[in-house]
């Protein structure tokens, strides 16, 4: 059975978000157990993929607590999602927006996470 068949994953991409909001730092682990049973990666694109729970451990370090998300957009077709994103990190000047694209993709149950953030130049 393919993890879509039992995984409503446009769900599971709004809570994500809604967990890492909540700081339900575990059942956010869960989720993404569930997603990728048999593993997954993170990838800021223009970086090599990392796995999963060595990711968020670094993304939570850095910024739970300290970034919200909003999901503007999800958009799923099949295996495959997609979010727009509003990540509002909040600063010493203040709360600052920062965009960014983020995909899902689930093959042979791992789950592949790719991030789109502009990038300072």
């Amino acid at each position: 059975m393919a993890p879509t068949d039992t995984l409503d994953l446009e769900q599971a991409i709004r809570d994500n978000y809604r967990l890492w909001n909540e700081g339900r730092r575990e059942e956010l682990d869960l989720l993404f157990r569930r997603m990728g049973p048999a593993g997954f990666t993170i990838e800021y694109v223009g970086s090599a993929p990392v796995e999963g729970g060595a990711a968020m451990e670094a993304m939570w370090d850095q910024y739970g607590g300290k970034c919200t998300t909003e999901p503007l957009e999800v958009i799923v077709n099949g295996a495959e999602g997609a979010a727009f994103v509003a990540n509002r990190l909040q600063t010493d000047d203040g709360i600052v927006t920062l965009p960014s694209l983020e995909t899902y993709k689930i093959s042979d149950g791992r789950l592949t996470v790719r991030y789109f953030h502009k990038t300072a130049h």
